[in-house]
């Protein structure tokens, strides 16, 4: 399964304390409290959190000495007054991240029943507060074979101990320090597959489970080929839902199948902004386009801006929007071990997923066995990663299970429990009965909306509810509160109540068209009252275009700092209800430079723009900008003026 790259799914309304309301922000706290047989102490004054940590045997049985210091947040309810309701339990995925890296999401999106419920977060062993694994190779980048066995020789005799299941114990060895009997489970991405194994070993210990974006424990395939079959309907998919894509007629794919064509001859190769905003050198070939389309999954921009950058490059050789795409997905922040463990990431991965080759046999014959499965898919399933072949998908490095990371691993112990590799729970473990809500995304290539219906089918009580226009991880990712509304109240009632209101989850609003200069694009619509030229409203139009490539930018980037496409800078920050931009001389096309503030108030979901705009150095515009973002073909006001010309317009929102 992928690897969950760094917080680009984090795109929820999360703001400080202030404006989430958060039950914990205003309430005094003493400095320790007891629960269960420990004592806790206070270390997050705004949320009322308490840290805490027990130490558990790296090895249960005994045979492979030294232990593990589990840490773990605890965050008691608001109301004293009256009974708690339970205990939330979030685990966040990766395998790799720190779920109570994730606090302020987690808090955020269950504060509505914080009043009577805990929230209970513990970090795997291996990440965040227990253990961080610090493979420094694998840490700095390294995706080379030699990492991988380096940090395998590190870990020694304990590299085995760190499966989900070995985690799934320590959770439950912290619910018995707490005294807590029962947890209502949430997990995203891995923490599904946490959740699964809890469920299997604790079925007693889970009073509801809710698996978002999830993909099945027990996998039916080992190379989860719907995840890359959904990345790629995908394009074809957002394009069918957004009116300025679905007018041009064809498919999607069919362009973007033409720049696969032509890079396999001839590589793009250029300079573009990553997602810090700074220029890198960037080639767009097989293995880089592949891994564009399946990161696809983690937020709009990819599905945004594929099809119009495509065009670009087709219709004027203007390769700068697919670049800039490329250099976005290849983005990476310094992430370190306590935030996102690289190693835990392999520990996990060779432990727990199902492989082309056995990892209690010797490394020549892992070899064999891994060039003799790869052989077969090309002779048996060509198609696994259309329109590429099997050897472009295997080269793009894409983090699916059967890549060779693994080959280099120690073996396991032969006593290991309960079957691993690729077997977390026993052949004879169940899935209970338990209330369970599994979400999915239909544009999620990380976790398809299969992989789901696999998760679910292993439940005998399970409801599946698939949001329309949502990627990887849905809780709260949407804009009109459907799927934190449907979360609550599985929660509170045991059941997801009515759904329907996920059919409002607007499309991904395409680009129409990139464009080197403002005449090249459609003028704005003139409305009643406008005494503006087409020349005008195209200039217009490419500042209202560049106030959405901004917003779309905040999904990409990491420090609050980017640059336009062509030039001009961004930075971005924090407000009571959601973000402002601030642009100077930011360039979506060549010839206009933007200034000015953009708001997102991601409570109204009003987004609005007090913008000039600059052509040849001189100022030609000032505008006011403004949509409903949640509106499924949300319209943009435009007004203001250009050169003097009194503006009144509209578009299609950006």
């Amino acid at each position: 399964m992928g690897l969950a790259r760094a917080n680009s799914r984090r795109f929820a309304a999360i703001f400080c304390c202030a404006t989430m309301g958060l039950t914990g922000a205003i309430r005094a706290a003493p400095n320790t409290i007891a629960v269960g047989e420990l004592t806790l102490t206070l270390c997050n004054k705004v949320y009322i959190g308490y840290c805490g940590s027990i130490d558990r045997p790296i090895d249960p049985s005994g045979v492979v000495p030294g232990k593990i210091r589990v840490g773990f947040e605890y965050y008691p309810r608001s109301d004293l007054s009256r009974a708690g309701l339970g205990t939330i339990l979030p685990q966040e995925g990766g395998p790799g991240y720190s779920s109570t890296g994730s606090r302020d999401y987690y808090l955020a999106i269950f504060d509505a029943l914080r009043d009577r419920r805990d929230v209970l977060i513990v970090d795997k062993r291996g990440t965040g507060r227990s253990g961080p694994i610090d493979c420094p190779d694998l840490q700095s980048g390294s995706t080379d074979l030699d990492a991988v066995a380096a940090c395998a020789r590190q870990l020694g005799n304990t590299a085995w101990f760190y499966g989900t299941d070995f985690a799934a114990n320590d959770i439950i060895a912290v619910m018995d320090a707490l005294a807590i009997d029962q947890v209502d489970f949430y997990g995203d991405s891995y923490g599904t597959f946490v959740g699964q194994v809890l469920a299997g070993l604790y079925p007693q210990r889970l009073r509801s489970i809710i698996l978002d974006s999830a993909y099945p424990v027990r996998a039916p395939d080992p190379w989860f080929a719907t995840d890359w079959a959904a990345a790629w309907s995908g394009i074809d998919v957002s394009c069918a839902r957004s009116p300025s894509c679905s007018s041009l007629g064809g498919a999607a794919t069919s362009r973007v199948q033409r720049i696969v064509d032509i890079i396999r001859k001839h590589p793009i190769k250029g300079e573009a902004p990553d997602g810090n905003g700074e220029l890198q050198p960037t080639t767009i070939d097989t293995a880089s386009l592949i891994y564009l389309v399946d990161f696809a999954g983690y937020g709009p921009p990819v599905y945004r801006d594929l099809d119009a950058a495509a065009r670009a490059w087709l219709e004027s050789e203007d390769a700068l929007p697919l670049l800039r795409l490329v250099a976005e997905a290849d983005t990476s922040s310094a992430d370190k071990p306590a935030a996102y463990s690289y190693g835990l990431y392999e520990a996990v991965t060779c432990s727990d997923y199902p492989m082309l080759y056995d990892l209690q046999r010797p490394r020549a014959i892992r070899d064999r066995q891994y060039a003799a499965a790869l052989q077969d898919a090309r002779e048996h399933r060509p198609d696994l990663f259309a329109p590429f072949s099997i050897d472009e998908g295997i080269d793009s490095k894409l983090y699916i299970t059967p890549l060779d990371s693994c080959l280099p691993w120690s073996m396991p112990p032969k006593d290991l429990a309960p079957g691993a590799p690729g077997a977390p729970l026993p052949p004879s473990a169940h899935f209970p009965a338990v209330p369970t809500l599994v979400l999915s995304g239909d544009l999620d290539s990380i976790t398809s909306v299969i992989d789901a219906n696999d998760t679910a089918g292993q439940f005998p009580n399970a409801v599946h509810v698939v949001v329309p226009n949502l990627g990887h991880v849905v809780t709260d990712s949407d804009e009109i509160g459907c799927t934190l509304g449907i979360v609550h109240r599985f929660v509170k009632n045991l059941a997801p109540g009515d759904t329907n209101c996920v059919q409002k989850v607007r499309p991904v609003r395409t680009v129409p068209r990139f464009a080197i200069t403002a005449r090249e694009l459609a003028p704005l619509q003139a409305l009643k009252g406008d005494k503006t030229t087409d020349t005008q409203r195209r200039i217009a139009a490419a500042g209202l275009e560049a106030v959405g490539d901004a917003i779309a930018r905040y999904y990409v980037t990491f420090n609050f700092v980017d640059s336009g496409l062509r030039g001009g800078k961004l930075t971005y920050q924090a407000t009571n209800t959601g973000y402002d931009f601030r642009l100077k001389g930011f360039r979506w096309t060549e010839d206009v430079a933007v200034s000015g503030i953009v708001s997102w108030d991601q409570i109204s979901n009003i987004i609005t723009a007090q913008v000039t705009l600059e052509t040849a150095g001189k100022q030609v515009g000032a505008l006011q900008i403004r949509w409903n973002d949640a509106d499924i073909n949300a319209t943009a006001s435009v007004t203001g003026e250009m050169q003097g010309a009194t503006l009144i317009a509209e578009r299609i929102a950006p």
